[in-house]
């Protein structure tokens, strides 16, 4: 999943599905500072969206281990 929401974030972080969130604020604020809290590794700033960076996280996301990582931090 890609959000720019907590809307879109909160459901893949109980879920357990790979998630992207891209922060629509650049610098960051409430998507990157809840992604941040629970350990999300795939953070993307609003300010610096390059296609080679949102690529690698799509590759993570879909790999075994970007779903592994994201089951073992399910937020419950």
């Amino acid at each position: 999943m890609v959000t720019t929401r907590l809307h879109g974030l909160v459901p893949a972080l109980r879920t357990g599905t790979p998630v992207i969130a891209v922060d629509p604020v650049s610098g960051g604020a409430k998507v990157g500072a809840q992604a941040r809290a629970v350990g999300r590794p795939a953070l993307v700033d609003a300010g610096a969206p390059s296609e080679e960076l949102l690529d690698h996280w799509w590759r993570w996301a879909l790999s075994r281990a970007g779903r592994t990582a994201a089951a073992r931090h399910m937020v419950r």
